[in-house]
């Protein structure tokens, strides 16, 4: 009976012990780390924002949190954090100490509650090298005359002092990025757009560094104010029974041909034209207009920025403007390319219809829409006079046109400047030769 006694305490006694230490080992022996985050994820800083930090711990806690801001061979910062048990997740946001221009390394170590370690626990270190800078870039221009006129583009070159990742023009809402050639100058195609009032806004040239810091420059340059039409358009039944029933699957629900004409013309309108503005960053460094566009022989239905009023029944029911211009000849007329280039859009657009878009670079592209056929397709290199469709009804078409547009980063400028010989000379190709 002794020896029974004895070993059936020895077996209690193992149990015992390894219940206890499995105990230990899943209540105290955490093996994963704690997670280490640093907001914003960048490589340069100007020091204006502060850095949030975030740490978690998924297993038994936070014991304590060190950040050393370190330049040089010098700890210029240091914050120290001791935790409670049972705290999981920690952040602070920090701002940076009085630093020199130049490389700074940010250093954080988190420590978890774990016996691992001989009691020490699982550690963690992140470590980012970054580049303080706070002096902002300087710009310096290339050109200097710059007449304008309303709803008209123009040409801006200019150098930067240092690396930058946003630069352009910008005019009251609008900005137009300009393009880095292998020259090291920046170029920029830009527009005073038709709904800004000569004097009520200046274009400006924004420089913006890796680090954030901005510079805005002016330059010298004279605006003519443009007068653009006012038409009035009637809408009659025989329209909307005819050119609505495209557009039901835009808007389901509206079935009253009228209701679902006011829902084009100002919803689909205004989607359709931020698809412009997408599709207005496909375009290259490259520019490819070498003369005056080719113009498809045609009449003019409508012109550019005409601001047109909308009837029904005797009412107005609707204002729009109208960008670009229409041109009729003969019904699905050939329609030819105004100047090689890339094709970046060739589909459907809703209120434009069967759609060709052209890139020729530096961010001029042009449109071509209502066709009733398309002839190339996206990613094509087409040459200048290329057939790209025929003319058609397509979209919000009153009667078989070509609905023609130039766009400078994504606005519509005035065609008429595109296709004279004279206002190309003076305001963009005496200016490219004067780069050489």
């Amino acid at each position: 009976m002794a020896v029974k006694f004895k070993r059936g305490f020895w077996i209690l006694l193992i149990l015992v012990l390894a219940g206890g230490l499995g105990f230990v080992y899943f209540n105290f022996v955490d093996k994963q780390k704690p997670v280490i985050e640093i907001y914003p994820e960048t490589a340069f800083t100007n020091g204006a924002e502060p850095f949030e930090l975030r740490i978690h711990d998924p297993g038994l806690g936070l014991r304590r949190v060190e950040i050393s801001v370190v330049q040089g061979q010098e700890v210029l910062k240091t914050v120290r954090e001791n935790f409670d048990p049972g705290v999981h997740d920690w952040k602070t946001r920090l701002n940076l100490p009085d630093l020199s221009q130049g490389e700074f390394e940010l250093r954080v170590l988190a420590v978890d509650r774990s016996i691992l370690n001989w009691g020490r626990g699982n550690v963690s270190h992140l470590s980012r090298q970054m580049t303080f800078d706070n002096v902002p870039p300087s710009i310096s221009l290339a050109t200097h005359v710059h007449n304008l006129n309303q709803g008209g583009a123009g040409l801006v070159i200019y150098t930067v002092s240092k690396e930058v990742e946003k630069t352009g023009v910008r005019l009251g809402g609008y900005f137009f990025p300009a393009y880095q050639k292998t020259d090291g100058r920046y170029y920029c195609l830009f527009s005073f757009a038709y709904d800004i009032a000569p004097g009520d806004e200046t274009p400006r040239i924004l420089a913006r560094d890796m680090a954030g810091n901005e510079q805005t420059s002016g330059f010298n340059h004279h605006v003519n104010s443009r007068s653009f039409r006012q038409a009035d358009l009637n809408i009659s039944d025989g329209f909307l029974h005819s050119q609505m029933p495209q557009f039901e699957n835009n808007f389901s629900g509206v079935s009253d041909p009228f209701e679902l004409f006011l829902k084009v013309n100002r919803d689909l309108r205004k989607q359709n034209r931020a698809s412009i503005m997408e599709i207005s960053s496909r375009t290259s460094s490259a520019f490819t207009l070498e003369g005056t566009m080719k113009r498809k022989p045609s009449a003019f239905m409508a012109g550019y920025a005409d601001h047109r009023s909308y009837y029904y029944q005797g009412e107005e029911v609707d204002q729009q403007v109208h960008l670009g211009v229409d041109l009729a000849s003969t019904a699905q007329a050939p329609v030819p390319a105004a100047e090689r280039g890339k094709v970046v859009f060739s589909g459907d657009l809703g209120i434009y219809g069967q759609t060709v878009i052209l890139d020729h670079g530096l961010g001029l592209q042009t449109l071509y829409a209502h066709l009733s056929s398309i002839e190339v397709s996206k990613g094509q290199d087409v040459e200048r006079g290329q057939q790209l469709g025929r003319t058609g009804t397509t979209g919000l078409a009153v009667g078989d046109h070509l609905h023609f547009e130039v766009l400078v980063s994504g606005i519509s400028v005035n065609p008429a400047e595109w296709w004279d010989g004279n206002w190309l000379e003076n305001n963009i190709f005496s200016k490219l030769r004067s780069m050489n």
